[in-house]
């Protein structure tokens, strides 16, 4: 039973939330070969005040990530996992 959960700030609208889970969901199914009924996808938005990077609040001016900047990459990838 795949489980993938997904942390990324708040502010992204619920077809947004939908489009990602169907996309997650179809590639797990494609890759792992298990049923769409096994797939379980946890989207958790996440406050810019309560993520860091560089030693700096993601809210706070400076090498902080800004809106537009992608959140930093997590060190497995549960879909190359396997491989």
């Amino acid at each position: 039973m795949p489980v993938v959960t997904v942390d990324w700030w708040k502010g992204n609208d619920r077809q947004k939330r939908a489009d990602l889970v169907h996309e997650l969901t179809s590639t797990l199914v494609r890759i792992a070969g298990c049923p769409r009924e096994a797939v379980t996808v946890l989207v958790r938005d996440v406050e810019q005040d309560h993520w860091g990077r560089a030693g700096l609040l993601a809210d706070e001016p400076g090498e902080a990530p800004t809106d537009s900047a992608e959140p930093p990459e997590r060190t497995r990838s549960v879909l190359t996992e396997s491989r």
